[in-house]
């Protein structure tokens, strides 16, 4: 098991193709965006890489693990390549991690993409208990009940239905992102909207220029309410292999209770729908009861769980 503060290309190209490999047998990808874009990064306080080869070779990676440190609290994901478990990779990498970390951390948290059996039992086994559920949410887009109408100003080729029209607050308009220009203000606003998320309201400049430079990305899907005092909300759409996704909606508390959230939702879905998307996803945490119920009621239905596992250090 070596230790590394970055990745050589090399190691992240095999690291990134194990990842296929459990996809493949599992049914799901065992690392999230963050872990997967910081794989190429360069070295970073608080950092680590843990990479296990199969034995007598230093050529195939048959484990992987990355850890990041804030405070008192490491984040870890880990994999291990589908033909060699069952063999303790998964323990040694667990406990490399821990052991990896200085007296000052106190909690470490281990995210498990589809809550499958052997990463509980895995979990169950080194002291773990669940900490956070994080909820994948689908639906169609055939039978949504539209507006019967948007704001002016907005695409004429959105889709519209029997559904109530859609208002923006007082004063407010929206317009696509501008790269080069709104950065700071939508790191404001995200850090505002998302100041109790573990994960969304730490993102930084680095972390949004990650995003904008991925092939996915396209400005006129990342839609922006702002009134003449700056920016209020957002609502940043993804589409990836035809499927759509509400990757992230923030709204700044300033203007929470007024409806642009709905308002928000709403344009960003119409956006994907006016492209030709016919199905999206949304991630919401379980304890979130008021988003999830929401999302619920605009005929989403949860299709996956993520589980965060977390033990005191």
């Amino acid at each position: 098991m070596s230790q590394h503060a970055s990745l050589p290309g090399r190691e992240v190209h095999k690291i990134v193709t194990l990842a296929h490999r459990c996809a493949e047998a599992d049914g799901i990808g065992p690392f999230n965006e963050q872990t997967t874009l910081a794989l190429s990064r360069p070295p970073a306080p608080g950092r680590t890489h843990f990479v296990a080869r199969q034995e007598d070779s230093d050529m195939d990676v048959v484990g992987y693990a990355q850890v990041e440190v804030s405070g008192s609290t490491a984040s870890a994901e880990l994999a291990v390549d589908p033909e060699h478990r069952r063999r303790g990779l998964g323990t040694g990498l667990v406990r490399s991690v821990v052991d990896s970390l200085g007296p000052k951390v106190s909690r470490l948290l281990v995210w498990a993409h589809g809550d499958l059996d052997a990463a509980a039992a895995l979990a169950g086994a080194e002291g773990f208990e669940r900490d956070r559920v994080l909820f994948q949410l689908s639906r169609g887009l055939e039978g949504f009940e539209w507006p019967r109408a948007w704001p002016d100003g907005l695409p004429g080729n959105w889709p519209t239905g029997d559904g109530p029209a859609v208002r923006l607050p007082e004063g407010v308009s929206l317009r696509p992102f501008e790269v080069g220009r709104d950065e700071d203000e939508w790191l404001r606003v995200n850090s505002a909207a998302f100041a109790d998320h573990p994960e969304q309201g730490r993102w930084t400049l680095e972390d949004l220029g990650d995003r904008i430079a991925e092939r996915w990305f396209d400005p006129e899907g990342l839609l922006v309410a702002r009134d003449e005092a700056g920016m209020l909300g957002f609502h940043w759409t993804k589409v990836e292999g035809g499927v759509g996704e509400v990757y992230v909606l923030g709204v700044d508390p300033r203007a929470q209770g007024t409806g642009l959230g709905k308002a928000l939702t709403l344009v960003g879905l119409a956006h994907m729908a006016a492209h030709g998307i016919r199905q999206v996803d949304l991630y919401a945490d379980e304890s979130n009861a008021r988003a999830v119920g929401l999302y619920r009621s605009q005929g989403f239905e949860i299709v996956r769980s993520d589980v965060q596992w977390g033990k005191p250090l």
